[in-house]
């Protein structure tokens, strides 16, 4: 029997170099939350989308969005997102989960399902194309896959403030499990998730050129970059938040 997934998106509102990023326009007056949640429709491996955001006032406004979207959105703890990826994996419970930065609306589902068929024909219990730099990084095309009860397992018992600020810390360095990484592109050297006003600038001419925004993919987009050269196309800080959670890192004292 198929293994059912859940695709959970990350989005916030809070950003200290482009506030309120998520509900910017990018294209056709359509924000990065229209973008992400319609080109991620596409993936066919996928049973459910949902977007996870927090309690924080700011954050309503992605909830309000989301219902507009008529995409599921799950809340939870501002600071905890392990637990918060976790509450809304368990409103659409699957097998297997996959997660996504709501920072990437480049990413389509040609990635979501190239990351599925990986992790199924490697019989891995972590797969991911980046998220492992420098030998593995497709930064704004980013998908991790792991199954529900290894998620369940880092909620339950990861302890380190790094591990619960980021969902995959705990599974990542768990001995027991297997881990595959390998790019859907070899060649992909570029930074397309976006953190700054360049790089929203950078994703919106890209968008700008698209034959199909709803639905084209790396290939085209890495062509359109390779004809471009005139363009910056920003610079790759590699996972500067987990980093900075391993910097200021402490052990938790957690109930039960």
């Amino acid at each position: 029997m198929p293994k059912s997934v859940t695709l959970i998106i990350q989005a916030r509102m809070g950003s200290s170099r482009l506030p309120g990023k998520m509900l910017l326009p990018l294209f056709q007056e359509k924000s990065m939350l229209y973008w992400i949640t319609t080109r991620l429709k596409s993936a066919t491996s996928a049973d459910h989308i949902v977007v996870a955001t927090s309690k924080l006032d700011e954050d309503k406004a992605i909830v309000d969005a989301c219902n507009t979207l008529h995409i599921p959105c799950v809340t939870g703890s501002d600071w905890d997102v392990l637990s918060r990826f976790y509450d809304a994996a368990l409103q659409f419970p699957s097998d297997i989960v996959v997660r996504v930065c709501g920072d990437s609306p480049l990413i389509n589902g040609e990635i979501i399902d190239f990351a599925i068929e990986q992790f199924h024909n490697l019989n891995t219990d972590y797969f991911s194309n980046g998220n492992e730099p420098p030998l593995f990084a497709e930064d704004g095309f980013c998908a991790e896959v792991f199954h529900f009860k290894d998620l369940k397992e880092a909620v339950e018992k990861a302890e380190w403030m790094s591990e619960r600020e980021h969902v995959t810390p705990y599974i990542k360095k768990n001995p027991h499990l297997q881990h595959h990484w390998a790019q859907f592109r070899n060649d992909y050297r570029y930074k397309l998730s976006i953190d700054t006003r360049e790089d929203f600038d950078n994703v919106q001419w890209l968008f700008e050129r698209m034959k199909d925004p709803n639905h084209s993919g790396m290939d085209e987009i890495m062509e359109l970059m390779k004809h471009h050269p005139q363009q910056h196309w920003g610079h790759v800080v590699w996972n500067a938040g987990y980093q900075k959670s391993l910097k200021e890192d402490i052990k938790i004292h957690r109930n039960g």
